[in-house]
């Protein structure tokens, strides 16, 4: 069996307090995050983030405005029954363009609240 290749260029860390996206339309929870992007959970029909927005994000006690992100991937992890069901769904996103005072701040909640490495 052939090994799989992680292109991953930071190590993913699971945040030890709850961390939240939100975006004008919906939000959803932080699964893990590194200095590079997050993985994010989420309920709804379509993904809370757009294929590349700014979003608002509560890292425990932090919050950063207007972060720029890029989905990376997206992939829901349910099945509809009916006209009202819920899908549980994943999405992927990468930073792209933060000044330093987000990096910084990504970077100080990476090392101040993470229960283990994701």
């Amino acid at each position: 069996m052939m090994n799989q290749v992680d292109k991953r260029k930071h190590q993913r860390y699971i945040p030890s307090a709850k961390t939240f996206v939100y975006t004008a339309d919906s939000f959803g929870r932080i699964l893990d995050i590194s200095a590079g992007g997050f993985s994010l959970q989420y309920i709804d029909v379509d993904s809370p983030i757009r294929k590349q927005e700014n979003v608002d994000i509560l890292l425990g006690t932090l919050s950063l405005m207007k972060v720029p992100v890029t989905v990376v991937w997206d992939s829901r992890t349910g099945v509809p029954r009916g006209r009202d069901a819920s899908i549980m769904s994943k999405v992927g996103v990468k930073f792209v363009d933060l000044t330093s005072q987000q990096k910084d701040m990504i970077d100080f909640f990476i090392s101040q609240q993470i229960a283990g490495n994701a």
